[in-house]
């Protein structure tokens, strides 16, 4: 993190014209798109942190993609569930990905599985939230089942044959994706509740405060999707220990279970009925996506810079403890072993019910 520019960046906004350097405290680099930085500082009497955006100097999708964090961050303020907006800092030649400035939220890592409960109340809520306005910079997946499956697909071509050394694992993707893509044409049809999605849930995106409320922090991926997809995300083994904070739990299927009965019953019968018959093929469709997402980390990450990619991925910034962390999660679940008893939850003699 380049701390004089990103004091620079910072001092040029009137809210923080008088931020010090010794005001900057950089946090261990553990996100793949952001660094963080608590400042010396309150706006409005809220203490404030820094989420300076990763990208490429001249990346052209920036500008975009921070304006949505922002939309997202004002859109869920009313809930208190999630960081106020403090501020916007927009990309510059010194700050490629811009920033921005939020509340710091005084919180830890939930214990999983003891806490799941209280993310599924965190989900009830947000997912419970009005839609955004249409036109606006939040995006919109009109088909979340299909817009998923075409995400994956995209990523298994260019990215799974390089990525995942083991012929056996490769092949047991390779089956999933083949089925899923077998559903599209019923799923295609079929109309999928939908809600203010957060997309990227894994347990270390959350912070308990002091009263045990699950607060979500992480606000890069918010859209119009599927509910769905948030609760598979949140309770997958390829997901639930990405954060190192978090460890690596051994939550059961009867936890899994549990949280999911929590969540239906906070959104009421009509919405839980309405959205049951989406939580399994969701929830394999994630695991699709996660394992991609590892498959293109796994590529870019070790590839190269290319200078003609301005979204090429990379780790060169991270915490030498959280690139390791990755390193050894995706290994994980490369293994065939893994990968068998994750979709042994829908194709075994036992599979997960809801």
């Amino acid at each position: 993190m380049n701390i004089d520019a990103l004091l620079a960046a910072l001092r040029a906004r009137p809210a923080l014209a008088g931020l010090t350097r010794d005001g900057i405290a950089p946090l261990p680099a553990t996100g793949t798109a952001h660094g963080h930085a608590r400042l010396g500082v309150s706006i409005g009497g809220k203490p404030a942190l820094a989420r300076i955006a990763y990208a490429h100097p001249g990346d052209p999708t920036a500008a975009a993609r921070l304006d949505a964090q922002a939309a997202a961050f004002r859109h869920l303020a009313p809930l208190r569930l999630t960081p106020a907006l403090l501020d916007v800092v927009p990309p510059s030649d010194a700050l490629p990905g811009g920033a921005l400035v939020v509340e710091a939220i005084d919180g830890r890592a939930p214990r999983i599985p003891d806490e799941l409960p209280n993310l599924a109340d965190t989900l009830a809520a947000i997912h419970a939230a009005p839609l955004p306005a249409a036109g606006g910079p939040i995006p919109v997946h009109a088909n979340p089942f299909l817009a998923t499956l075409e995400m994956v697909e995209r990523n298994a071509a260019l990215y799974l044959d390089a990525a995942v050394p083991t012929q056996g694992a490769r092949a047991e993707i390779a089956d999933e994706l083949r089925l899923m893509r077998g559903m599209s044409l019923a799923f295609a049809k079929r109309k999928q509740p939908r809600g203010v999605a957060l997309a990227d849930t894994h347990p270390g995106n959350f912070l308990i405060d002091v009263a045990g409320k699950a607060w979500f922090v992480d606000l890069e991926k918010v859209h119009v999707g599927s509910p769905a997809i948030d609760l598979a995300h949140c309770t997958l083994p390829s997901s639930v220990d990405w954060h190192p904070d978090i460890g690596v739990p051994r939550t059961s299927r009867a936890d899994v279970a549990a949280f999911y009965a929590r969540y239906l019953d906070r959104i009421g019968t009509r919405r839980a009925e309405a959205l049951r018959p989406w939580l399994m093929p969701m929830r394999r469709l994630t695991w699709l996506r996660t394992t991609m997402f590892f498959c293109r980390w796994r590529v870019e990450t070790r590839g190269p810079r290319d200078p003609a990619n301005p979204a090429q991925w990379s780790d060169a910034g991270l915490d030498p403890r959280m690139k390791a962390h990755i390193d050894a999660r995706i290994d994980d679940c490369f293994a065939r072993g893994t990968i068998w008893r994750i979709r042994a939850e829908w194709m075994g003699l036992d599979p997960l019910a809801f």
